[in-house]
């Protein structure tokens, strides 16, 4: 998330336990890396894992904590990310590896089952490095309880540190794994310590302090490159103390620009233009670089990023069909058509990766006497085929290539606009979009049908909160009622979606002030999916006087029967009332409410 406000209060206190005084050495230069990094390192010497733990827990009443073993090992700029960084849950830090020891396996960057010398992990894909952030909430407190009561018999002699990422995964509470940047060892031996520090000392904390700021698994052209050229820009502002902030108006400015450009419809503008798209493109892969280096992270940040990254798209879609216009092309449709599909698709993508999130990553209690763990379930042969295929570089890519990231789609533009052809990029990007779309969408299919879960970790609550019919069907919902636990209810937002933008498309795809209603009314559906993923509800004024998605298609149908004003006047009132009321009062109350 990128922004200007530190969620979590400063500093993070990290407790060590020495056992063994030959890495008394190592203790003290993880003091001086937490110190440096802002935090606050507590050593305590020989204590009994009882009496460690029993302090560990007399901490966490007063908020986060993180526990270190002494072997642990890595860099300042590491060090930095793991103080000052934030996560709402626990988290511990890992490294891909099948070792049995201090084995893990990791779904979707959270741990689903950990390990110690006592405690088995089926299928371990990550090894972990002996760094466990601590939440500061009754369930973590809880699995620390029973690791504490795990040490009540003599036999029973695992790692402390260990222990505690298997009692808070066996409790069900989430435990994301922090993935690392440069030198990140945990030393069992003098030997290994000496050789993991002689390796710290000589890389270059700089570049692992550059390397982490870039964002993981992007793009192919945005990771070949526009991260090669954003890490210069991010650089640039830091030296500067530009916001995260800063950097996202820049380039939503920039790009409404650019938009202006291509609408002239006048070549040299249009080449112009191009460039601009890029340049734009780049500041905005800055932020979230600027935001990662310097630590500096909020809930508004990310929506302004998510939020103009749609403004900003959709500006340029209209800027080259009006730009169409001056040369007798009537691109509106196409336009509205493309606004429709990436609306769909990014309905479909947020909400099935959440769903997905939620279901694949719930554990089922585990009592900690317990040695084995619950082996992991199989995806179908299709789907583990799939899988193993993306271990190959040049498959893994085309797939990426294949759904359009940003960085794809804002290609096509830049050279539709190069070429002077509106048309071919517009075409173009509804073409490969909606390949795209069916690549994704019978993937996530055959995915679904693998899961089995409860209904209590079915994501409904993510789902639900997007919906607004409107005309008072909510009424009829009871307070208790799920209705979107099924398997491929992840499907419903976006259909419903693909409804009322449908229809409104269906109606006037020729009238260009339709474009402004279609607009309006999918930033109100992007407002509802990021509210709902943070965990907010849709206001009640809003969700009155939005109308529900019923009851503004019934004002589509009714303008266009005639039975109301005429549908032209109609579609200028709502594309400006709806566009007040969605874009200005919305994104007001929600920025009031998230900062």
């Amino acid at each position: 998330m990128t922004g200007g406000k530190i969620l979590e209060p400063l500093p993070l206190r990290v407790v060590l336990n020495l056992t063994d005084p030959n890495f008394q050495s190592q203790a003290q230069n993880l003091r001086n890396q937490v110190e440096t990094a802002g935090g606050t390192f507590i050593e305590h010497k020989d204590l009994s894992p009882i009496h460690f733990l029993s302090k560990v827990a007399d901490y966490l009443v007063d908020g986060p904590v993180a526990v270190v073993d002494q072997g642990f090992v890595t860099g300042q700029a590491m060090m930095d990310a793991l103080v000052k960084g934030h996560w709402s849950v626990s988290a511990s830090v890992v490294k891909p590896s099948a070792s049995p020891t201090h084995a893990a396996r990791v779904t979707h960057k959270q741990i689903v089952s950990a390990g110690s010398s006592e405690h088995k992990v089926s299928a371990p894909t990550h090894q972990m490095l002996g760094f466990i952030r601590i939440a500061s909430d009754a369930k973590a407190s809880a699995a620390i309880a029973q690791a504490s009561e795990y040490f009540e018999l003599p036999s029973h002699k695992p790692n402390v540190v260990d222990l505690i990422t298997v009692a808070l995964v066996r409790a069900a509470c989430p435990v994301v794994a922090i993935g690392v940047t440069g030198i990140c060892e945990r030393a069992e031996s003098v030997a290994e310590l000496t050789e993991f520090q002689s390796q710290v000392s000589e890389q270059d904390e700089q570049d692992v302090r550059t390397k982490r700021a870039l964002r993981a698994d992007d793009g192919f052209y945005s990771t070949f490159v526009l991260r090669k050229l954003s890490r210069k820009v991010s650089m640039f502002a830091v030296k500067r103390s530009w916001t995260p902030n800063q950097i996202t108006l820049a380039s939503l400015i920039l790009a409404l620009v650019v938009s202006g450009f291509f609408a002239t419809g006048w070549w040299p503008l249009m080449i112009v233009g191009a460039i601009g798209v890029q340049v734009s493109i780049i500041i905005d892969c800055a932020d979230g670089e600027v935001a990662r280096f310097t630590g500096v992270s909020s809930q508004f940040g990310a929506w302004l990023d998510a939020a103009t990254d749609r403004i900003k798209e959709y500006a340029l879609y209209a800027g080259l069909a009006f730009g169409a216009s001056h040369h007798g092309l009537n691109l509106w449709p196409l336009a509205m058509g493309l606004m429709v599909l990436q609306t769909v698709r990014h309905m479909s993508d947020y909400n099935f990766h959440a769903v997905q999130v939620i279901r694949e990553t719930s554990v089922i209690p585990i009592s900690l006497g317990e040695p084995n763990d619950i082996p992991a379930a199989s995806n179908g042969s299709l789907l583990d085929t799939s899988a193993a295929l993306n271990s190959n570089s040049k498959i893994r890519w085309a797939k990426k290539v294949i759904h359009m990231p940003i960085g794809e789609r804002w290609l096509v533009i830049s050279l539709g606009a190069l070429f002077n052809s509106p048309a071919f990029a517009l075409w173009g990007l509804l073409v490969l979009g909606l390949i795209g779309l069916a690549y994704t969408t019978t993937g996530r299919i055959l995915r679904s049908k693998t899961w089995q879960h409860p209904k209590t970790v079915s994501g409904c609550d993510v789902l639900e909160r997007q919906i607004n019919p409107g005309l008072g069907v909510e009424w009829f919902w009871a307070d208790d009622a799920h209705i979107m636990t099924g398997k491929f209810a992840w499907m419903a937002p976006a259909l419903l979606r693909l409804f009322e933008l449908g229809l409104v498309f269906a109606i006037a795809r020729n009238n260009p002030v339709a474009y402004l209603w279609i607009f309006a009314i999918a930033f109100h559906h992007y407002d509802a999916l990021y509210r709902s993923l943070a965990g907010f509800e849709m206001p009640k004024n809003i969700k009155t006087y939005g109308l529900g998605f019923l009851g503004r298609s019934l004002i589509i149908i009714m303008t266009a029967l005639g039975i109301l004003i005429p549908l032209n006047v109609a579609l200028i009132l709502g594309g400006i009332g709806f566009t007040a009321l969605f874009v200005g009062y919305a994104s007001r109350q929600w920025m009031q409410q998230i900062r």
